[in-house]
């Protein structure tokens, strides 16, 4: 046999097969578009945090429903805190298809726990936008739900916003407990 006669070919050929069994194996895969994307997303956030490194970002990309949050120039993940467990990106709501949720790089300008949300960080747009839960009426049957599943889901489900960031009840708590004013927030398209 002709493979007999030249063992490099041979070696080659099972050296290849060997890899190729070892790929199926363990899963190997093409990343999927959104993988890539939300690996792009994350660098783009942590080169935003990069800019302020002292100092607590939050990046949003209205095309991904997402919210990043940095703090010292690293992305937050795994933070355990008011009894939740907080991994950033986060799922956000923006305007519905009769508004528009504002772009461009501006600052958290002021804080305000008595709005008609259960928290609000406004922003520096001109007009009233900002980073907001759900209705104050809404508050204690939230609280409710989220105690009997942490990862209950209310404010994300559709976009219903007139051109704020919408985040659950417990996310909007969380930056309001952590996020200073004058805090940068880039807002992608």
């Amino acid at each position: 046999m002709w493979f007999l006669k030249n063992r490099k070919i041979l070696l080659i050929f099972l050296s290849l097969l060997l890899v190729a069994f070892v790929l199926v194996k363990t899963n190997w895969r093409e990343p999927r578009r959104d993988e890539v994307r939300h690996m792009y997303l994350k660098q783009l956030a942590l080169g935003f945090a990069d800019k302020y490194k002292d100092r607590s970002v939050i990046l949003v990309s209205k095309r991904d429903h997402l919210l990043y949050y940095c703090e010292k120039g690293k992305l937050v993940e795994n933070d355990y805190w008011n009894g939740c467990l907080f991994t950033f990106p986060v799922k956000i709501s923006i305007a519905n298809r009769w508004y528009r949720t504002p772009e461009g790089l501006v600052h958290i300008d002021r804080k305000n726990g008595r709005s008609r949300y259960t928290l609000f960080l406004g922003l520096s747009f001109p007009g009233d936008y900002g980073i907001h839960g759900a209705p104050t009426y809404l508050a204690s049957f939230l609280a409710r739900m989220e105690i009997i599943d942490p990862n209950f889901t209310f404010v994300t489900k559709k976009d219903d916003t007139r051109g704020c960031v919408a985040v659950e009840n417990r996310v909007i708590k969380y930056l309001f407990a952590k996020v200073d004013l004058n805090t940068p927030v880039l807002i992608l398209p």
